[in-house]
């Protein structure tokens, strides 16, 4: 929004930076601390300014209250520069500070504000001292490098395979933590989940745990879908047999079920053992020579 160069605010608020932040500090302060009915609009309209002159005109005081709270009341613009406009970032950092601002705001400017700017909004409101707000300010940025170590953990979520890990994820939580999913949308991306895990109370290491075991859950249905491929097959063998096979097995470095696969797939290709005519019967050696059969 435009700042206006002359109207009614700035006669009664000469020499301030009436930008939109400072426009809806004197809103939010005059329509939620002050108790005044103020008339809902757009944010840093000539209808919210000539709103926001005209209570001052009437309260001179709380003019004056506004003159000394100014330098006091917000932290400068750069205390933010570190904060993102929107995203899971600025979103958490707003919940934390309504938790310890102690501010519930329903106001219909409000939440038009971006995540950044509600975050500003909150500390810009907070009945504290100037230096409160800063060091308040300071361990959002802890808390958020601290959440943010975590991150990695969730790294294995991120592939192709992503919107089935994350359903798996949700199933698992929902029947094993209720407590973390009550009242929560499924999420079905890496960065949804992120956001769950935010506002729960679970530490690193509980985190790591459920991971561990959502890991431990899909390998368990991926070995389960590979097994419906294959089918049970039971043979009786000779020794003599069964003794080639263990050779084979022993040579290559395989199972003997990897032996015998190979064994029939090589055959199907390109028929050396096996008579081609139906009926045909080949004279059986007692121990055939299968050493330049490929594997």
């Amino acid at each position: 929004m435009a700042v206006h160069d002359s109207d009614s605010l700035c006669e009664m608020l000469p020499g301030w930076n009436l930008n939109d932040r400072v426009v809806a500090w004197l809103w939010l302060t005059l329509e939620i601390q002050e108790g005044i009915q103020m008339q809902e609009c757009q944010l840093n309209s000539q209808t919210m300014r000539n709103q926001i002159a005209r209570a001052l005109k009437r309260n001179r005081l709380i003019l004056l209250d506004f003159e000394r709270r100014r330098d006091t009341a917000l932290l400068p613009e750069e205390a933010f520069e570190w904060i993102k406009k929107n995203g899971r970032q600025p979103k958490l950092l707003a919940a934390e500070a309504a938790k310890k601002t102690g501010l519930r705001i329903r106001s219909s400017v409000f939440r038009t504000l971006t995540e950044k700017e509600q975050l500003i909004a909150l500390l810009d409101l907070w009945d504290s001292d100037f230096g409160q707000k800063a060091n308040t300010l300071d361990r959002l940025s802890v808390t958020w490098t601290q959440l943010t170590r975590a991150d990695k953990l969730f790294d294995w979520f991120k592939d192709k395979d992503e919107r089935a890990k994350c359903d798996l994820a949700w199933s698992w939580l929902e029947k094993n933590k209720p407590r973390l999913t009550w009242r929560s949308q499924p999420f079905t991306k890496h960065t949804e989940m992120l956001e769950l895990f935010d506002y729960s109370e679970a530490s690193p290491e509980e985190k790591e745990l459920y991971i561990e075991k959502i890991k431990r859950r899909w390998s368990t249905q991926k070995t389960r879908e590979k097994d419906t491929e294959k089918k049970q097959y039971n043979f009786i063998l000779t020794h003599t047999v069964n003794a080639v096979l263990d050779e084979l097995a022993a040579k290559h470095e395989l199972s003997r079920t990897k032996v015998l696969q190979q064994l029939l797939l090589n055959e199907a290709e390109h028929g050396l053992y096996l008579p081609s005519q139906r009926g045909h019967e080949s004279p059986t050696p007692e121990r055939r020579d299968f050493s330049e059969a490929k594997f």
